[in-house]
């Protein structure tokens, strides 16, 4: 009876996350479009702030790939907010090991997070939805927007806004990535959709630091309202 009862238990758990899935994807969609909609503005560098982004985002990508992994980076902001989510929410979190940063860093020599440390769920995952690089280059456009130019600032800020949120997604994946072996396939996805939303929402709400004409409130409520015009039109689609 007992494992009946385990059975169905589990069972249930994994049909309301992938329910809370297929929830938490068309939000994602409408953020991230909005987004990049707001972004399409043109720079005071020329070009328009998506393009600046969109390049950075692939140039780490290409790094990331081909050429180097800046663990020791990852590991860095890991820490630094692991200690934070325990003094505010207590327990342990899960370290990330030394790993390479060399072409051949990929699997086992990158981020990796200790299958064996225990505690809060909470205070685990916290340290993944923080982009703290990229807020950090919003910050420094911030200032540099007051003291220079702003056609000298706008793209190069854009830019590595692109390249931290590329290095941030990237990195937290690798790591995620490890824990996939012990992990339902929809819990993994589940992991990395609510990632990428809340470092949407994190990153969106530092933005107007670096483009001061982002607004993110705006962004804020079309990407829910484009979130409910696909999940009806998926609806009607699938029932109608």
């Amino acid at each position: 009876m007992d494992k009946i009862s385990s059975r169905v238990t589990t069972v249930l758990s994994r049909v309301v996350k992938v329910v809370i899935l297929a929830l938490l994807v068309p939000i994602a969609v409408g953020l991230s479009m909005e987004i990049m909609d707001q972004l399409d503005r043109v720079s005071f560098t020329g070009g328009t702030f998506r393009e600046w982004m969109s390049s950075g985002f692939v140039t780490y990508v290409g790094i990331h790939l081909i050429l180097y992994r800046p663990v020791a980076l990852f590991q860095a902001s890991h820490r630094l907010f692991s200690t934070l989510a325990v003094w505010f929410f207590g327990g342990q979190v899960s370290s990330v090991d030394q790993g390479g940063g060399s072409k051949g860093s990929k699997g086992a020599r990158g981020a990796k997070a200790d299958p064996g440390s225990q505690g809060s769920t909470l205070v685990a995952f916290s340290p993944y939805v923080v982009p703290l690089y990229a807020m950090l280059v919003c910050a420094l456009g911030w200032l540099l927007g007051r003291w220079v130019d702003r056609s000298f600032v706008d793209g190069p800020v854009a830019f590595f806004i692109g390249v931290t949120i590329a290095f941030h997604w990237l990195m937290t994946a690798d790591a995620l990535q490890e824990q996939r072996a012990r992990w339902h396939v929809e819990t993994y996805l589940l992991a990395i959709t609510l990632v990428f939303i809340l470092t949407l929402l994190i990153g969106g709400a530092c933005l107007p630091w670096a483009v001061p004409e982002f607004s993110f409130a705006r962004a804020l409520a079309d990407g829910f309202s484009r979130a409910q015009t696909i999940c009806a039109m998926v609806i009607h689609r699938l029932f109608f």
